[in-house]
């Protein structure tokens, strides 16, 4: 704030050196010049500090989630959440925290009580894994219906903002966890490179949690109306 006052009171003293008489012109705009080159100065390095201070939290928070046991894990770009799979314990762990500053959360999730994974893209469903033994899809409609309105929506817009997966487990008071592999403010092309390499991650993890759930598949007892 201090710098913002700074910065304007020089802008201030400019504007009156433009109408007072040329004895005082030359003071006014000199101490003006003076004022913004010190508030630039002063952002500067407000913004120097805060990205520094910044990259020391996310690589503290990435060391903190990389410490949780695990033989496989993917992390998000903000270091604030990750998606691990430790498989001596065949566990799944969803770790999150809302801020740098927060204390860590962890979810971790049997892979045997693991019944359904989709990768959302914008709010519509494009891929679903389910276990055949649950009696209809617990994350919504059914899957042939959402790629319908999946190819209308590709006709009308070739963007994209979210990614995420979606994950449905036998936990009463947590059942649906997600996991954001990316949320752009600003819509990407599916054409960029950068889309594509989301996805094959996205669908990489996806396959993985399939087969988490595949495989304990036959080990469930069939859920019947």
């Amino acid at each position: 704030m201090k710098t913002f006052f700074i910065l304007f009171l020089g802008m201030i003293y400019i504007l009156l050196a433009n109408s007072v008489e040329a004895i005082f012109s030359k003071v006014y705009f000199l101490i003006g010049f003076g004022l913004v080159i010190a508030g630039i100065f002063r952002y500067v390095k407000e913004r120097f500090i805060y990205i520094n201070t910044l990259n020391e939290m996310k690589e503290a928070s990435e060391e903190e989630l990389m410490a949780i046991p695990h033989t496989q894990c993917i992390i998000s770009n903000d270091c604030l959440s990750a998606l691990l799979l430790n498989e001596p314990t065949n566990t799944l762990i969803l770790a999150s925290r809302e801020d740098l500053e927060e204390d860590l959360i962890k979810k971790e999730i049997p892979f045997g009580k693991i019944y359904e994974v989709a990768i959302v893209e914008d709010d519509m469903y494009i891929a679903r894994t389910s276990n055949n033994f649950i009696s209809g899809l617990l994350l919504g409609e059914d899957m042939d219906i959402e790629e319908e309105e999946l190819g209308d929506e590709d006709s009308e817009s070739d963007t994209m903002s979210s990614l995420k997966l979606k994950i449905v487990a036998d936990n009463l008071s947590d059942p649906i966890l997600e996991f954001v592999i990316m949320d752009n403010s600003e819509p990407l092309s599916r054409e960029e490179d950068e889309y594509q390499e989301v996805l094959e991650l996205c669908e990489e993890w996806f396959q993985k949690i399939s087969v988490i759930i595949n495989r304990y598949e036959l080990e469930r007892v069939p859920i019947r109306h």
